[in-house]
């Protein structure tokens, strides 16, 4: 029956046709087809059969039909049936979705005889209990469980968006942690932006069952879980704190269970993809016993990633199968029209047309006046190729006149603080009262998050997202509007990276289904809906031995002429040199091919030869990634000639008197050592300074506006000049000079050391990370290592002061006694810090 189905054209006219009903009715609110009662019947029915199919297409359409009908039809039948089709899938968020929609307490209490008893079964089989608490698991969550309770060494996990991976990887580690007491989970994330979102998740699921003594944070510092080793931890970390923590002494003795890796397809992009396998690798070196977990969206391969790291006791599992749809909608825009379809299958329907006035033809207004006039009063996101365009949009839909004030607390609460902490002449809180924002990297964090978490709660109406939405940031939305998409440097959108974004749209236990607008679709530089999804990874120190390593060989012999401008090759040489220490050559990896044995040979010459030359001792090759070993050589080689005046060469503390003439010496040393002399000395002098005020914990509004004329130019002007600021605050002193300052004080330890000043090396302050925090307190760093942003840390800071009692342990017992609503802060630094509390 299954198989006559498969070639029914009927059933594929009727699909079409719900399709259509479907968007004219999301989009214009009527229809201009009907569906009758056999036409219902006839789907429903090839539904349930095709739910008990084992091919993914045939469940596809079952799911298609089951989660359509109920919104074309208000039939209690249609529901009831769709209810089944959705238990046969076991899509159980999309049961509870439909039932809440149609006020239906339990549907099981409607059933009886077998259909009751098989309802049962069916839950029953999906029901797994975790941390005390029984959870009913869709089928792909469920298969996750049960192969992480395998005695196994690996997992590598690829499945869509909207598969809800994040949700069972938190249940699962929560429950693992809080059997074992004292253990430690360890999970990375791609970016510090999405530190906050995976602490704040699992805070909640912490408060919410219940448990004690777990840790939460996100500092590579291992004090506090050393000295409490009947604690258990949850670490969550970029790729660079976990190779900072690999590094430290003790790490060793940091009982780690799980390593979890998000968003794990970020090995195949340059530099910080060689960096996120060198981690790892450390990690796994380190912690040999620990089961390390790949979770990647859309991969075709994804054994490759236990193949890289030697898992040869893994499991890979690739799940196609989402949780919610994605309608693609294609839009032209004729003369004052616009011409909506869709697309199914190899087919285009169409849908209707909108009266439409264009009134220009630049991005930011195409996908402006798209938006605005196909919005459907629903979450939407805007896809922006670079940030100011995502403010070009946004400015040009508040301009529109469309969208007033909506009076809402939260948005006026938020709104309040950035005036305050900004300044009141930026743009963006004006934007955000009216329920419409703009989303990029180099925002500053706390308003970043902010916007994630309002556009959640569903207050913000419309944000405008540059590609930062797929690094794994959680905004999912009804609807995506996308306009000749770009990712990088003017690069059309890649396939891989288009179908991660069209995931987004759709909410899980929102939306049965997610609406991806495409503009214009046929005169994009290259149309990623048409190719495949899927893609097979390959992590980009592969990329570059296997494809590349001619011009890779001619880097390293060229002993780098640009100093801190190819992240890529420097990190690639480092994960080699790390590995040749290790034993390993080039020649007889995975990366020896028939093609480039030859050349492989060349660099294992070249790197023996690095490391036979090399000066200092050679753990400082393993201690620093991303750093070529001449200037590791050149620096140890200056402070050997100096090392009659050392103490001159020892950071000093960011407060103390001479606190800003030592840094400066040092980006100094920097500059000359490091970058060839390729700074200014203006440069050099701004670098200093910033960097020297956000170490001391300065607002963000001061150094953003030192130069106060700037505070009367225009609402675009500010806005790109707070962009620009934050992002030399971001790519220059939060990670350039982080990662050089990192190695500087490395060299410097080790050769006090050397040169018989053991008591000196131990008091060298950690520098690097004062300046990737933004504060020197040790107050202020314990409260960021737990979750809470900048500007609520410091201000705590000022109140608890600073004494010899100040740990994790003290700061922690301290906010949980702390009456908030006595402090004289913005309420939203108050929400903050209450939100935390409540978790503690």
């Amino acid at each position: 029956m299954i198989s006559q189905l498969e070639s029914n054209e009927q059933l594929g006219v009727l699909l079409r046709k719900i399709k259509k009903i479907e968007i004219q009715l999301d989009f214009f609110n009527k229809t201009n087809e009907e569906l009758t009662d056999d036409d219902t019947r006839i789907l429903l029915e090839s539904a349930n059969l095709l739910a008990s199919s084992s091919k993914i297409e045939n469940q596809r359409i079952a799911l298609n039909i089951a989660t359509t009908l109920p919104l074309i039809s208000d039939s209690s039948g249609v529901s009831m049936a769709s209810l089944l089709i959705l238990r046969k899938l076991g899509n159980y968020p999309g049961m509870k979705l439909l039932e809440k929609r149609n006020e239906m307490n339990n549907y099981k209490t409607q059933l009886s005889g077998m259909a009751f008893f098989e309802a049962h079964v069916l839950e029953y089989a999906n029901t797994r209990k975790l941390s005390g608490k029984e959870y009913l698991l869709t089928n792909f969550q469920k298969k996750v469980v049960d192969m992480l309770e395998k005695d196994i060494d690996g997992i590598s996990i690829s499945a869509p968006t909207s598969a809800g991976k994040s949700y069972v990887f938190l249940k699962v580690l929560l429950d693992l942690i809080s059997k074992d007491e004292g253990s430690t989970v360890v999970y990375i994330v791609p970016t510090r932006a999405l530190i906050k979102q995976v602490m704040s998740d699992f805070l909640e699921n912490i408060a919410e069952l219940g448990l004690r003594n777990l840790y939460v944070g996100c500092s590579s510092e291992i004090e506090v879980i050393v000295e409490n080793p009947d604690r258990s931890n949850i670490l969550v970390l970029t790729q660079e704190r976990l190779y900072q923590l690999c590094n430290k002494q003790d790490a060793k003795k940091v009982k780690t269970k799980m390593i979890v890796i998000d968003e794990a397809h970020n090995i195949q992009y340059g530099g910080r993809g060689v960096l996120l396998e060198n981690a790892i690798k450390f990690a796994h070196v380190l912690w040999e016993d620990a089961k390390v977990l790949f979770s990647s969206p859309l991969v075709k391969n994804p054994q490759k990633l236990l193949d890289t790291f030697d898992l040869e006791r893994g499991l890979d599992e690739k799940d196609d199968f989402p949780l919610v749809r994605q309608n693609i909608i294609k839009v032209k825009m004729a003369y004052e029209q616009l011409l909506v379809s869709a697309l199914y299958e190899e087919d285009e329907i169409s849908i209707g047309s909108k009266f439409f006035h264009n009134s220009g033809n630049t991005l930011p207004e195409i996908l402006a006046n798209t938006a605005l006039y196909l919005w459907n009063n629903q979450t939407s996101i805007i896809y922006a190729n670079e940030p100011m365009m995502s403010a070009d949009v946004i400015r040009e839909l508040f301009n529109s006149g469309e969208f007033p004030y909506l009076n809402d607390a939260r948005l006026d609460e938020f709104a309040d603080f950035i005036e305050e902490y900004i300044t009141k002449n930026y743009e963006l809180a004006s934007f955000i009262r009216c329920g419409l924002a703009f989303h990029f990297g180099a925002l500053p964090a706390i308003i970043r998050s902010g916007i994630e978490e309002l556009f959640k709660a569903g207050a913000l109406k419309i944000v405008s997202c540059t590609s930062t939405l797929l690094e794994g940031v959680n905004m999912p939305a009804k609807n995506i509007f996308v306009y000749k998409p770009e990712k990088g440097q003017h690069k059309a959108i890649d396939n891989l990276s288009f179908w991660n974004l069209a995931g987004r749209a759709g909410r899980i236990g929102n939306d049965f289904a997610g609406n991806i607008i495409c503009i214009e679709l046929d005169s994009w530089a290259s149309n990623p809906i048409s190719g495949e999804r899927y893609q097979e990874i390959l992590p980009s120190s592969e990329l570059r031995l296997i494809k590349d390593s001619v011009k890779f060989k001619e880097f390293i012999e060229s002993q780098n002429p640009r100093p801190g401008k190819d992240d890529y090759n420097e990190q690639l040489f480092s994960l080699i040199i790390k590995e040749r220490l290790l034993g390993r050559n080039l020649e007889s990896s995975t990366y020896s091919k028939e093609h480039n044995i030859n050349t492989l040979k060349e660099i294992d010459i070249i790197t023996r030869t690095t490391i036979d030359t090399f000066k200092p001792p050679k753990e400082l090759l393993n201690k620093n990634p991303g750093i070529m070993p001449e200037r590791i050589n050149a620096l140890w080689e200056f402070l050997d000639k100096n090392k009659g005046v050392y103490h001159l060469f020892l950071p000093a503390f960011p407060l103390s008197e001479n606190g800003y003439e030592r840094f400066y010496l040092i980006i100094q040393i920097i500059n000359n050592l490091f970058m060839g002399a390729a700074w200014s000395e203006l440069f050099e002098k701004k670098i200093t300074t910033a960097g020297h005020n956000w170490m001391k914990g300065t607002s963000l509004a001061q150094l953003v506006f030192f130069n106060r004329a700037v505070l009367s130019k225009g609402h675009r002007e500010i806005t790109k000049h707070v962009k620009d600021q934050i992002e030399f605050i971001n790519n220059t002193l939060r990670y350039q000079i982080v990662k050089y300052t990192q190695t500087y004080v490395e060299v410097l330890k080790i050769f006090l050391q050397s040169i018989g000043k053991v008591e000196e090396s131990e008091k060298v302050i950690n520098i690097s990370a004062y300046l990737e925090y933004g504060a020197c307190t040790a107050s202020a760093l314990e409260f960021m290592a737990i979750g809470l942003p900048r500007e609520a840390a410091i201000k705590l800071a000022e109140i608890i002061g600073n004494h010899e009692n100040i740990n994790t342990d003290y700061c922690i017992e301290w906010l949980k006694r702390l009456d908030v609503n006595s402090l004289d802060i913005a309420n939203y630094l108050k929400k903050q810090i209450n939100g935390l509390q409540i978790t503690l």
